[in-house]
């Protein structure tokens, strides 16, 4: 022993708690004088019987037990017992006069911790202290792998309660172990189940892949790719796979520990949310080309309509004309369903039964459908009301219908249904244009030839089409796009190659009731005037139309190019100005702007304003709660001339009747 040793310096550490068993008193002195010599630091306490022996060790802790190996009625093997029942742990060193070395070994491998014999109690200090060192080293590995157990049970936990894929791999790719998260991924009915695959190179979709993760364990020792890996009957999902050298499998080799995250929803989210970027930079473009557009084809329509008004019945001339108009006609279109892509159509909407929207368009697609195709039409008899433009609507289903036929050269089914849908918070986060909320839900469904995920990505886009060169424009679905989504709405596309697609668009509901259907237009007649005509527009050729159109009616005509060129002009001849036909977007001041001054001044003056581009209503929000008329282009010259006609009327009768 030392004498640094803390349990021989009492300052240093608590005394040793001794239970001393023993029945000779000279043995016991002759101990306990040992022990004083030696200068440890203890505290003693003596039994002689069996039962004085239990009850200390109830009474008291006790650090080391001495004890004799044979005493009256008992043994020190009795006490061995006895510790084990009731505080076991506890150290006991045999003392013995007579115990051979042969009984000696058997009783320290039935538990007993060292053996001093009698004739040598000088040792008995020393063993003291290396078995209370020995103890308190072995509690302390106790406490170790007690805290390393826990830790293991925790970990343990944490793998299969895990809400990602956990799994542990040889370095050639065999499944050791894979926690439930991963076997409910995979779509199998067990762990046991899966573990049957043995290899986990058996998921790859490509084997290019599986060389990635490979190459890069081998190089790095981590793993950390995106892959898509084959589940259990087929489905095809898209992992992301992080990994690493782990050397502790209970084959003691070294493994891979592999976390495996389903993205599957991520990615496609990701997919929808780049594409939706895409078509509004797309729209961007194609809306600013289509509004310029719009006014170039305006004034083509119109000179070509006033050409044909002059020109002979059977001329040349005439015909000549006539093709003028149907080209700008078609071209018309064509901005129009470019302009509908781009959300800037400028709409008219009301409150409609969407029900009555597939009766009438279904009415007229068996006569351009083709017999070879089965119409069917199941539609929701509490279907909501939505707040939408008819015609705009009319236009999505006689697309849809169209789209669907193409896709059946050879025939099949084409059914047009309706239904109430509600969306949840769960569903809109795998669609980036959906809203939580009530819908209505027209959809399209065709046995046709389907679309591949390439096609899939592009169906809306302007001018794509999988039609033979001269079939189509390419621009009937991303009218249908365009049209849903200035709607608030959106469209859901499903398809599969072989076996057809559905095209669902989903309209937000209203708590409004359906409409009354508007008048048919006016065909009679164009009626002209003598009044002034204030003209503001900043495009040469409508202006110019305008002022052919109008003075041929016999109206006089005054034009400004801009706002205040507008305000001016109207100051000039206030008395004489009897109605202001203003463009909406005007160089320095706006048409509703030049309106509100000239208003204030002249609050009867009636008005009609010119737009062709949605944005543009944002300036017109007041006009058009006050009902004031207003004039999409491209337009006719009898269709300004009917408005025109038509508003200065309203005001004479409306001052007739304040005069009254």
């Amino acid at each position: 022993m030392s004498e640094k040793d803390p349990l021989l310096n009492p300052a240093a550490a608590a005394p040793v708690r001794l239970l001393i068993a023993e029945d000779d008193s000279n043995d016991l002195e002759l101990c306990l004088r040992h022990l004083r010599r030696s200068g440890l630091h203890f505290q003693a306490t003596s039994v002689s019987s069996r039962e004085e022996f239990a009850q200390k060790l109830r009474d008291a802790p006790v650090d080391v037990v001495l004890s004799d190996y044979s005493m009256k009625g008992w043994t020190g093997m009795d006490a061995l017992a006895m510790i084990r029942e009731s505080c076991p742990g506890v150290p006991l060193i045999l003392m013995s006069g007579t115990l051979g070395d042969e009984r000696a070994v058997e009783c320290i491998k039935l538990g007993v911790t060292d053996y001093v014999l009698k004739d040598q109690l000088a040792r008995l200090p020393a063993a003291i202290v290396r078995t209370r060192e020995e103890t308190e080293l072995r509690a302390v590995e106790m406490q170790a792998f007690a805290a390393l157990r826990e830790s293991e049970a925790r970990y343990r936990s944490l793998v299969n309660n895990a809400t990602y894929g956990i799994c542990w791999l040889a370095s050639g790719g065999e499944l050791l172990y894979a926690n439930p998260a991963l076997v409910h991924m995979l779509g199998y009915d067990s762990a046991e189940e899966l573990m049957e695959v043995s290899n986990s190179t058996a998921f790859y979709c490509d084997p290019e892949a599986r060389e990635q993760v490979s190459v890069g364990y081998r190089k790095n020792g981590r793993i950390d790719v995106t892959v898509e890996w084959r589940c259990k009957g087929g489905k095809i999902i898209s992992v992301r796979l992080n990994g690493r050298r782990f050397s502790g499998s209970e084959r003691g080799d070294e493994c891979i520990e592999m976390l495996v995250e389903d993205v599957t929803d991520r990615k496609e989210l990701e997919r929808r949310l780049v594409q939706a970027q895409k078509f509004e930079a797309i729209g961007q473009l194609a809306g600013g080309i289509a509004h310029d557009f719009n006014n170039m084809i305006g004034a083509i329509m119109g000179w070509a309509d006033l050409g044909l008004d002059e020109a002979a019945p059977d001329s040349r001339i005439r015909r000549h004309f006539e093709k003028v108009r149907q080209q700008a006609t078609r071209a018309a279109s064509l901005t129009r369903q470019l302009l509908a892509f781009a959300r800037r159509q400028i709409l008219e909407p009301r409150s409609m039964d969407l029900n009555q929207t597939v009766v009438e368009a279904l009415s007229l697609l068996e006569k351009v459908i083709g017999s070879n195709i089965q119409i069917k039409a199941s539609t929701a008899p509490d279907l909501a009301v939505v707040h939408a433009d008819p015609t705009q609507v009319e236009q999505v289903l006689m697309n849809l219908c169209i789209n669907a036929r193409d896709a059946m050269p050879s025939g099949g089914s084409l059914i047009v249904e309706t239904a109430n849908v509600t969306l949840d918070e769960e569903f809109c986060a795998l669609q980036p244009l959906a809203r939580p909320g009530h819908y209505a839900m027209l959809s399209v469904t065709d046995t046709g030839t389907g679309m591949d995920e390439a096609t899939l990505d592009r169906i809306f886009e302007p001018f794509f089409t999988t039609k033979e060169l001269g079939k189509g424009t390419g621009l009937g679905l991303a009218t249908v796009y365009g049209i849903v989504r200035q709607h608030g709405g959106f469209v859901h596309v499903y398809s599969e190659p072989g076996i057809g697609s559905t095209f669902r668009a989903y309209f937000p509901t209203s708590k409004e009731t359906v409409a009354a259907r508007e008048p048919v237009e006016d065909s009679s007649p164009v009626v002209g005037g003598s009044e002034t005509i204030l003209v503001a527009e900043d495009h040469d050729g409508l202006r110019q139309i305008a002022l052919e159109t109008l003075t041929r009616l016999g109206y006089r005509v005054l034009l400004a190019t801009d706002g205040e060129q507008a305000v001016q002009e109207f100051a000039a001849h206030r008395s004489e100005i009897a109605l202001l036909l203003l463009d909406v977007v005007l160089p320095h001041l706006s048409g509703p702007e030049v309106y509100a001054r000239l208003h204030a001044e002249n609050p009867g003056l009636p008005v009609i304003f010119t737009t062709g581009y949605s944005p543009d209503i944002g300036l017109l929000e007041q006009a058009q709660r006050d009902g004031l008329p207003v004039l999409q282009k491209p337009y006719a010259p009898r269709n300004l001339a009917l408005r025109v006609r038509e508003a200065l009327d309203r005001a004479t009768r409306l001052a007739s009747h304040d005069s009254d």
